[in-house]
């Protein structure tokens, strides 16, 4: 995974947290900064709202969105107003789960998309729909597991694949009897296979061919027992254009979702270009490396200290993974620095007039170590049992190492 993936998980890991929270009253705050955004416009926004908040009834709340604006008003003066290319998007407000009580955090969302729109907004949640409108996925594969009973249909898109639909066959099953009664059963039994491929067809038409005029869909892997799946595509009444998007076909045991694991599990060839198949190829690599090896380490202080020391070459870490780092500002000598969230002194001159801007979360502290030392970043989901057992057995966080 790339510097420009890792950047892309770290967005969808934040947008996933921030839709999380819930506001007990209208205290939480949105704010959008397009790239070239003028500086003095933002802040005199701000300082505004602050005077205009005094209005607020509710003395609790009135605190909330004032400590959460001054927030912001720091955190930009801190970074200089310096906004990516991409924009900038800022969360602060009271996110505590329980009422009367205070937590006031901040975060900070860089866009993978330019950010169009300029935007502030205080309410009861975070408004993310303009960030959550940039990660419309853009490869998805279609997975189907058939026989002659039923068949179900699944997408897989990312690292997670969703069952569509379900269908069931009216073919009855075959008799011993010859003769004529024989040839009329087998009739009466093609007729309803060709009803099934049909259905089939049309279901699979429905779902999948707007995939394709929008340029999202990847391909079709087809599986389950025996010759129907087969026969469908013949038979059946696929459009031309997904029959061009057919990677291939196999054998597997079930037709159900287990049997759409399955299919999945065994195309990891056919789908080597999906998030999933990489992920899961990349932990047995890891595995294999901690079992036969020495060139893997796990464990957060031993990862960390990896990376530093340069002998990482790629780390692995669980989407789910929590740590207690956060950046921090010295108001006696204004420098900025990350540190465990109970620092209490300063490392550069030792003073205690320090300020927490935000708690940082995993992903972005090892994608911002690892980018001094050119070290690679791939995030783990929990969706298979690979990722689950990865957090389980390795806390989540292991690196795989140069020497």
């Amino acid at each position: 995974m790339n510097f420009v993936d890792a950047e892309t998980e770290i967005f969808k890991r934040k947008l996933k947290e921030l839709r999380n929270y819930k506001g007990k009253h209208t205290e939480l705050i949105s704010l959008y900064i397009p790239n070239n955004t003028d500086r003095s416009g933002v802040m005199n926004q701000l300082t505004n709202e602050v005077s205009q908040s005094s209005n607020i009834k509710s003395a609790i709340t009135r605190k909330n969105v004032q400590g959460a604006l001054r927030k912001l008003i720091q955190y930009l003066k801190v970074t200089d107003f310096t906004i990516p290319k991409t924009g900038l998007a800022l969360f602060c407000g009271n996110v505590s789960e329980f009422e009367g009580r205070t937590d006031i955090q901040m975060f900070h969302v860089i866009p993978v998309k330019d950010l169009r729109v300029k935007l502030y907004r205080c309410d009861s949640d975070f408004y993310l729909d303009p960030l959550l409108e940039m990660l419309a996925p853009n490869n998805i594969y279609g997975i189907v597991a058939i026989d002659n009973r039923e068949a179900t249909l699944a997408t897989l898109i990312g690292k997670a694949y969703r069952i569509v639909a379900r269908l069931n066959s009216n073919v009855p099953g075959k008799i011993k009897a010859g003769g004529q009664s024989a040839t009329r059963f087998e009739h009466l039994r093609e007729e309803a296979a060709q009803e099934f491929y049909t259905r089939i067809s049309e279901k699979i038409n429905e779902i999948f061919v707007p995939l394709v005029q929008e340029g999202k869909f990847k391909g079709f892997v087809f599986g389950g027992p025996g010759s129907t799946k087969k026969k469908m595509v013949e038979r059946g009444l696929l459009d031309y254009r997904l029959k061009d998007k057919i990677i291939g076909f196999l054998d597997n045991t079930y037709t159900d979702e287990s049997g759409i694991k399955e299919i999945i599990d065994l195309s990891e060839d056919m789908l080597k270009e999906s998030e999933l198949v990489k992920e899961k190829q990349e932990i047995a690599n890891f595995f294999e490396k901690v079992v036969k090896t020495s060139l893997a380490t796990y464990g957060l202080n031993e990862v960390v200290q990896a990376i530093k020391e340069g002998r990482a070459s790629k780390v692995l870490v669980s989407e789910d993974l929590k740590i207690d780092q956060a950046s921090f500002e010295c108001n006696s000598c204004n420098k900025s620095f990350f540190a465990n969230t109970d620092t209490s002194v300063c490392p550069s001159c030792n003073s205690k007039d320090i300020e927490e801007i935000e708690e940082l979360d995993a992903g972005e502290y090892f994608y911002e170590l690892a980018k001094k030392t050119g070290t690679e970043v791939m995030f783990i989901s929990r969706d298979t049992s690979e990722g689950q057992q990865f957090y389980n057995a390795f806390g989540g966080v292991g690196a795989i190492l140069r020497y």
